[in-house]
């Protein structure tokens, strides 16, 4: 049973601070709908004002530390209660740590001298107090097992600390190291949760037996990503042999895609909320395999130059591993934790398709299709991304700030 607030109480509270997915999941879209604008008016036309770090390092930066961390911190919060059965944080502290996510945004984004050499200490701040709110939810309810998203949020400081470094020392290539460690890192968290949430949904969806972990299976999988993460995280991995590191990656690609196959994605057509995070797992198992042929030297540059070029190849976790896990996992969290049917309207199923569409264009056009502008893919992709999110929050904006349609708290 869970210890939760009694409903007459916790509905005092605005709906948008009773439970971490509102804020964040509302706040992470919106905020990758603007960061994604101006991304593109950059490339187009240029702006008048530069954010803190140049246009490049904000957009990596806060594609991941504004807009999937957020989405991140969303999840874990709310996961926590159902984890341990220990109320989570809500109402004005919940509202003071959202704050303290949303301030360094716009900071960052339109820096103010005075306090510009206190921005990176302002950003650093958020992770680290998510660890601290999280990690004694679940020490208080001894489950020790989930204490491993502690470290791991920590991983996170200690790259966005690289990143933030980078900037006082104007060094691109901690900037590129401490951003491919970062996505690693993030990939580690997602290939966690996504091993245990989308067999549980796929066998609880399609009343069909679960299927249960194989552990050589598992190591391989989860051991080459954790040691891919902390590789980059320390800067070890320019120091070994190209085809060491392609062996890495092709193990990690081979191990998810077997793992992907084991939960047997091909029962999924049927049901959105589910082909969607299969798909987008599949997206992150070609990443793998996309690295293992760069480093072996077989970037494919007989097709297209674009491949050749790793920022392009690690699309394939970003725009469309976490993009569309993203989109379909808040999808589900966010009616499934206001009472509503775990069903979707056809528009979040086309919202579905256009973050395909999008990974498609950044990712595979430019192979497909070697005349392609590089240009023209970005723009393309944007486009699709502002679509895809921007039907999430048209759909999704009463559902999360309007309380539970069964009245209960949350």
């Amino acid at each position: 049973m869970l210890k939760l607030t009694v409903p007459d109480e916790a509905n005092r509270t605005v709906p948008l601070f009773r439970l971490a997915f509102r804020p964040f999941f509302l706040g992470g879209v919106l905020f990758s709908l603007l960061a994604l604008s101006l991304w593109a008016v950059f490339w187009i036309t240029g702006l008048d004002w530069v954010p803190y770090g140049g246009w490049i390092w904000w957009h990596a930066h806060e594609m991941l530390y504004g807009f999937v961390v957020a989405i991140i911190v969303g999840f874990l919060l709310t996961a926590v209660q159902n984890w341990t059965g220990q109320e989570s944080i809500t109402g004005w502290p919940l509202a003071g740590l959202f704050t303290l996510w949303l301030l360094p945004r716009g900071l960052l984004l339109y820096p103010i001298a005075p306090v510009e050499s206190l921005l990176p200490w302002l950003d650093l701040a958020f992770l680290p107090v998510v660890a601290w709110v999280m990690g004694r939810i679940l020490w208080r309810a001894r489950q020790f097992v989930n204490l491993v998203f502690v470290p791991i949020l920590l991983l996170l400081t200690i790259a966005n600390a690289q990143m933030h470094w980078a900037v006082v020392q104007g060094d691109a290539v901690l900037f590129r190291d401490a951003a491919e460690s970062t996505i690693f890192i993030i990939v580690l968290v997602t290939v966690v949760m996504g091993g245990r949430v989308i067999p549980f949904f796929t066998a609880s969806s399609t009343v069909t037996p679960s299927v249960l972990p194989n552990p050589v299976i598992e190591l391989l999988s989860l051991g080459s990503v954790a040691l891919l993460a902390l590789l980059h995280l320390f800067s070890l991995i320019q120091h070994l042999s190209s085809l060491l590191v392609a062996g890495i990656f092709l193990v990690a690609g081979l191990g998810h895609l077997l793992r992907f196959l084991r939960w047997r994605p091909w029962i999924t057509y049927k049901e959105p909320l589910l082909w969607s995070l299969h798909l987008a797992y599949l997206f992150i198992a070609l990443g793998f395999i996309l690295c293992a042929l760069r480093y072996a030297g077989l970037s494919l540059d007989v097709l297209s130059r674009f491949t050749a070029l790793y920022p392009t190849i690690l699309h394939s976790f970003t725009l469309g591993g976490m993009g569309l896990l993203i989109l379909a996992m808040m999808s589900r969290v966010s009616l499934g934790h206001t009472g509503r049917p775990l069903v979707v309207s056809p528009w979040v199923s086309f919202s579905f398709l256009c973050i395909i569409a999008a990974y498609v264009s950044r990712v595979w056009l430019p192979l497909l299709s070697p005349a392609t502008s590089h240009y023209s893919s970005y723009l393309l992709s944007i486009i699709f991304w502002l679509s895809g999110y921007g039907i999430f929050i048209f759909v999704y904006l009463p559902v999360l700030s309007k309380p539970r349609v069964d009245g209960q708290p949350g």
